[in-house]
């Protein structure tokens, strides 16, 4: 499946109503992103651990680039993630159905995925592989 269909599908979830439906395009949003990252750092020769780990590992991976926007992209799905427990299991945080909010995280979700896909080839690619396998390196996280 491509992971880009939970992006679409965020995007047609937000523009409704009901709070559950907020929330699952937040948590749609989430995974739209953080699978597209994990595809192409996968592509890239990286092992992303399987589990909870696996969030952490994308993130980063992504923030240690050495791209700004893929850095940036690595930053935002940290903070995508948290907005996706408390869509997911903080049911008492009324804060997380906002409309308004939530369209706002899938517009952010859409130019995330539009700056991933654009470092999967060229030598944008080849910069961000070098800089991840150097930070692996570094701090002892071999893929």
């Amino acid at each position: 499946m491509d992971p880009r269909e939970f992006y679409t599908l965020a995007s047609e979830l937000v523009t409704g109503g009901r709070a559950s439906e907020i929330r699952t395009a937040i948590s749609r949003a989430y995974y739209a992103a953080h699978n597209v990252g994990a595809e192409i750092l996968s592509e890239m020769g990286f092992r992303i651990s399987k589990g909870s780990a696996c969030h952490a590992d994308v993130w980063n991976r992504l923030r240690n680039s050495s791209d700004l926007g893929v850095s940036k992209v690595g930053i935002q799905l940290a903070e995508l993630h948290s907005k996706r427990i408390l869509a997911d299991y903080r049911l008492n945080r009324r804060e997380v159905e906002s409309r308004v909010t939530a369209q706002a995280l899938v517009e952010t979700t859409r130019r995330m995925i539009k700056t991933l896909d654009e470092c999967r080839s060229g030598p944008k690619r080849l910069q961000i592989t070098k800089a991840v396998q150097e930070w692996e390196s570094k701090t002892g996280q071999r893929s």
